[in-house]
């Protein structure tokens, strides 16, 4: 059945309906995008004329990503021109003390309060995860900004990159298992317990469940401490050889991650 999404989007917007959702990026990929993802419509603003918040974008992310943070020619050339930034904006007294103190903002200037990017990729409906942030304390805006920016640029799959000892591995778990993939391509900063996931978005019914936390972690589930790299390594081993594990929701419980096994496909 559709459009389970759709009234759980209409009650995240009306607990705060100070919130709007909207775009940034090149005007060239309007015509591909889903200007109203599970009913929530969208603004796009043209980075070609939106340097401004474009700088604010930069700004929040470099604050909350520190010496990762992205670099300015990064922004244009491999997130505004090829994609569009999916932004959860409301007025700057919502936001984290610091984020406001940072922005130099009045109460009611409007503030990009969390955002997504998710990068497009070769294989066609499969996109990346590249960045996440959240400066909205209490609401869930991280899993909603994520979702709504995935159904925005019409994603079926999501590989993202994460730690098993991030708190964000409970938000991505929000949209459903994440497959685990194996180690990342190339290296990362955080390569000793950093690990590509997958998600499948193709259920909708199993997304709003999911986002709804309707289903806690199943008896099955076996759980390894975030510090176990060494148990945690061979877990991506045999991912990465076919083994079909996943980090089923909520993904980390009491320093733990919670891992299921399923029968080969």
């Amino acid at each position: 059945m559709a459009g389970e999404l759709a009234p759980l989007a209409q009650a995240f917007f009306a607990a705060t309906p100070e919130l709007s959702l909207q775009a940034l990026g090149s005007g060239v990929h309007v015509p591909s995008l889903d200007l109203a993802p599970h009913g929530v419509p969208v603004t796009h603003l043209l980075a070609e004329h939106n340097a401004e918040l474009a700088r604010q974008y930069l700004t929040l992310n470099q604050l909350a990503f520190g010496g990762i943070g992205v670099p300015r020619w990064v922004l244009s050339d491999l997130y505004l021109l090829p994609g569009a930034i999916g932004l959860l904006r409301c007025p700057a007294r919502l936001l984290k003390a610091h984020a406001r103190e940072r922005l130099l903002l009045a109460d009611e200037e409007l503030a990009i309060g969390a955002a997504c990017y998710v990068a497009p990729s070769l294989t066609p409906g499969l996109f990346v995860g590249v960045s996440l942030f959240s400066f909205l304390p209490g609401r869930g805006a991280s899993a909603w900004v994520k979702l709504l920016t995935l159904g925005m640029v019409r994603a079926k799959r999501l590989r993202g990159v994460t730690q098993w000892d991030n708190p964000a591995v409970r938000v991505h778990s929000r949209l459903g298992p994440m497959r685990l993939v194996g180690r990342v391509p190339g290296g990362h900063d955080y390569d000793e317990r950093t690990f590509v996931y997958e998600t499948d978005l193709s259920d909708e019914a199993r997304v709003a469940r999911a986002m709804c936390r309707e289903e806690g972690a199943p008896s099955s589930a076996t759980r390894i401490p975030v510090t176990d790299l060494l148990s945690l390594g061979a877990l991506l081993d045999r991912a990465e050889a076919g083994a079909r594990l996943e980090l089923v929701p909520p993904g980390q419980d009491d320093g733990h991650v919670l891992v299921r096994e399923l029968p080969p496909g």
